[in-house]
């Protein structure tokens, strides 16, 4: 039935085209075409796709890996809460009498505690033991923090290290490490610090302006990175904010940067969507259409194309890569995004041989 209704829906048409032909011979040829393509049948054809769905393909076809992969990964945590009192009233406390001192390896009761400690205490040496005895250990060390005297310091080498860094950012994290991971308030902060460019700007309205950024990411490589006069190892800094990503290299160090910025941004968007690709109806494009790439220095006014979406300029031996990054709509996962963006970036990132 429905195929006979097909085929007299058909006829009806051309009856009616014809008819057309026949009364008006001199209809525009434009209008016949819009006729016809009224009167076409079947599926319709697929709509653009959108800037967002453009720039994820792009991006696909960019981030590739590099020649030389990295090799070697370590990761170091170790972080703790320091407790300083007398240790002889620490013993008193535990209602512990001084007695005959001896070494344990392994301490398994207070007991043991007691030994070990008249023993290296008579040698004037400090010792560290492994106490086996979950609870007991929990006990001792309950009443030596609520001790009245007891001192609480963080402790643990990651946290003084961290500490110290903290205090001396410029003097100490700068020449120790080879790439920075920095966020939009670490930057302003850093550059405020240090009386760097912009740094009369309070806070960021809104977006980061991306020639500001780029000034002040030029000024920390070429005042603290790496060069013939300075003994420092910095050489690349990877600036993240919300709807954007710059990578900024030391020329003569770092390649493959163009895959690992795109590599980065894109990985933003995945984990915030709790994706294992970008899903281009869950995520938008946020990232200002025009900017300059800089304020210190005559830049260049760049016009966002989603086709080619790492814009890639060069200053007085710097390289920056730009990106735009696909904002997740509904973010489920955001914890450690920061860490997810730099060490996507970094697995990207091929180190020349000679660094």
């Amino acid at each position: 039935m429905a195929l006979w209704r097909g085929s007299a829906y058909a006829g009806f048409l051309a009856l009616a085209v014809g008819c057309v032909f026949l009364l008006e011979p001199e209809l525009p040829a434009s209008a016949l075409r819009s006729l016809w393509s009224s009167l076409k049948l079947g599926p319709a054809s697929p709509g653009p796709v959108s800037p967002e769905g453009r720039l994820a393909d792009a991006w696909d076809a960019l981030i590739v890996q590099p020649v030389r992969r990295w090799r070697r990964v370590a990761v170091g945590v170790n972080a703790c809460v320091d407790v300083v009192l007398s240790g002889v009233k620490l013993l008193q406390a535990l209602g512990l009498s001084p007695g005959n001192g001896k070494d344990h390896t392994v301490l398994h009761s207070r007991n043991d505690l007691e030994e070990a400690f008249i023993h290296f205490m008579g040698k004037g040496a400090a010792a560290e033991r492994f106490f086996s005895d979950k609870e007991t250990f929990h006990d001792i060390a309950q009443v030596a923090s609520e001790f009245p005297e007891a001192q609480h310091y963080v402790g643990g080498n990651a946290a003084l290290i961290g500490q110290k860094f903290a205090a001396n950012a410029d003097l100490k994290v700068f020449p120790a490490v080879t790439s920075l991971g920095l966020n939009e308030q670490e930057l302003l902060f850093l550059t405020q610090s240090a009386s760097g460019p912009h740094s009369s700007v309070s806070s960021w309205n809104g977006v980061p302006d991306v020639g500001m950024v780029s000034d002040i990411l030029f000024w920390i490589l070429k005042e603290h990175g790496r060069s013939k006069g300075r003994a420092s190892d910095l050489t690349r800094i990877h600036f993240h904010t919300l709807v954007y990503h710059i990578l900024a290299t030391v020329d003569g160090y770092w390649a493959n940067q163009l895959a690992a910025v795109a590599a980065g941004a894109r990985v933003a968007g995945t984990q915030a969507c709790a994706t294992e690709t970008i899903d281009a109806s869950r995520v938008s494009l946020r990232a200002p259409q025009m900017f300059m790439t800089s304020y210190s220095e005559a830049g260049s006014r760049i016009v966002l194309n989603p086709n080619e979406p790492v814009v890639e300029w060069h200053r007085e031996g710097i390289s920056f890569h730009f990106t735009p990054v696909l904002v997740c709509k509904d973010p489920i996962r955001t914890v450690g995004l920061g860490d997810a963006i730099s060490a996507e970036g970094l697995f990207y990132s091929e180190v020349h041989p000679h660094y």
